[in-house]
């Protein structure tokens, strides 16, 4: 038996820059789209056709890591990122063992991923998002160090699912200061390499909604949204459909721009079941699963100049045990709590930005 979890606007930069960053883009989503491997074949119980990184970094302009600003990227403009994360001990298992407490299997770990961000204004409030990411490094059992401590171990490296969006921001509609509402959809395309941990063999759909509340220093920001994927089992935990949740605080420490520091959580709960379909047993009644994969960061991001389209955003934070499993049996009710799969106990982030103002007089 096995479980998961841990026991004045400055002048646009010149054509040619942003070519070569597009460059660079395209080729890692042909990379993306060329290697396919055969290591992720499915297992009933035992799936590895998931990302161990559960965090979608947002393409376009962003106050905080997580979650994206409600105004897009102007009209016949470009906005591009690149980020690079380190994850330790992102999926864990707990499995039976000789010894009475059993052992604790690092499948993934730790990780080192970067990502590439290239935002288009495509239309007035309307904007078009790509983003290409690969993992760097990785070290890990797999699962085939479930079942052998000399299995050999995963792939050092792999290319990750790119994803294409689309977003839609309300704030000139709405027309109140400090109140902005941003509409997307996301979308995880199955192209990546079927090696372990590197992305899902289904489309993953993410609709999803922003609303943003500025008064004077301090910025809040929430999103809902939803991931829609084909479901699969890891561990006892069934992997579906899950719920998007963040929400964010930050404050402006110095001229707009200069100095932001921001606090936020994200929690991805599953809807439905959260407990893979299991044999029965005689020593355990029932068992009851809540599936609440969750993270906070803590993060500061700083513009060049003020007011200048460039950043540089820093991040750390923790994964939250949220999950939980009941067992109810003869002996009595017992309740473990756990991080999800997918989340890391520690989280480190680089985020470089370019996002120019729609105008020179929205520039912030």
């Amino acid at each position: 038996m096995y479980s998961a979890g841990v026991p004045k606007e400055r002048p646009r930069p010149k054509p040619r820059k942003r070519w070569l960053f597009g460059v660079l883009l395209a080729g890692s989503l042909v990379l993306t789209g060329s290697a396919r491997a055969s290591g992720c074949a499915p297992n009933p119980s035992l799936s590895a056709c998931f990302d161990a990184n559960s965090l979608w970094l947002p393409s376009g302009k962003a106050s905080f890591i997580s979650m994206p600003d409600t105004r897009v990227t102007g009209v016949g403009r470009v906005s591009f990122a690149a980020a690079s994360e380190w994850l330790r001990r992102p999926v864990v298992l707990h499995v039976d063992s000789p010894d009475a407490g059993g052992r604790d299997v690092q499948a993934v770990g730790s990780a080192l991923d970067a990502s590439f961000f290239l935002s288009f204004g495509v239309a007035k409030a309307l904007e078009l998002n790509l983003a290409a990411p690969l993992r760097l490094y990785q070290v890990g059992a797999g699962t085939a160090g479930i079942a052998s401590q000399s299995a050999p171990p995963l792939e050092r490296n792999a290319v990750r699912n790119p994803r294409l969006g689309l977003a839609y921001s309300l704030d000139d509609a709405i027309a109140l200061q400090g109140l902005g509402l941003r509409l997307a959809l996301d979308a995880s395309l199955p192209l990546a390499s079927e090696q372990e941990f590197a992305g899902e063999r289904s489309l993953v759909v993410m609709p999803n909604a922003a609303l943003s509340l500025r008064a004077g220093m301090l910025l809040m920001q929430a999103e809902v949204g939803a991931r829609l994927r084909r479901s699969l089992d890891f561990g006892g935990i069934r992997l579906g459909n899950q719920g998007v949740i963040a929400l964010g605080w930050g404050l402006d420490l110095l001229d707009p721009g200069r100095l932001f520091v921001g606090l936020e959580a994200f929690a991805l709960p599953a809807l439905g079941d959260g407990r893979a379909a299991q044999g029965p047993s005689g020593a355990t009644s029932s068992t009851r699963v809540t599936y609440v994969p969750a993270e906070w960061l803590v993060s500061v991001r700083s513009c060049f100049r003020r007011n200048n389209a460039w950043s540089l955003g820093v991040a750390a934070g923790t994964g939250i045990a949220l999950s939980s499993e009941t067992r109810s049996s003869a002996a009595g009710t017992t309740t473990t709590r756990f991080l999800g799969v997918a989340t890391p106990d520690f989280r480190s982030l680089l985020v470089l930005r370019f996002a120019p103002a729609a105008d020179p007089e929205s520039a912030r």
